[in-house]
């Protein structure tokens, strides 16, 4: 038979608990931190053109480093360079829906 101390047993059952609560409590965290992938977490951020005359007459953008394919919201020139800023995610095809960016 295990001979403990009723000191032994509390000292173990405080920290498993200790240890419990501070995994909840991270855990809570995660959950309370807005999304950070999938298209809608994507609506907001801001890029830089790369190329203007791309496949079907897309541009190229690169957000978050990464190049996407996009498509104007308005009808602007833009640039190589310039800033702009998603409003949207076409469903369908999974490009950019993009507007100039407007730097007051």
């Amino acid at each position: 038979m295990i001979n403990l101390s009723v000191t032994a047993i509390w000292a173990g059952g405080v920290t498993i608990l200790a240890i419990a609560v501070f995994l909840l409590v991270l855990g809570l965290r995660a959950q309370k931190r807005p999304n950070k992938t999938g298209d809608s977490a994507m609506i907001g951020e801001t890029g830089i053109v790369r190329k203007t005359a791309g496949f079907r007459n897309r541009l190229v953008v690169e957000v978050r480093g990464e190049q996407w394919w996009s498509k104007m919201n308005v009808s602007a020139d833009v640039s190589s360079g310039s800033e702009i800023k998603v409003t949207g995610v076409d469903p369908d095809d999974l490009i950019l829906v993009v507007e100039p960016l407007e730097r007051r």
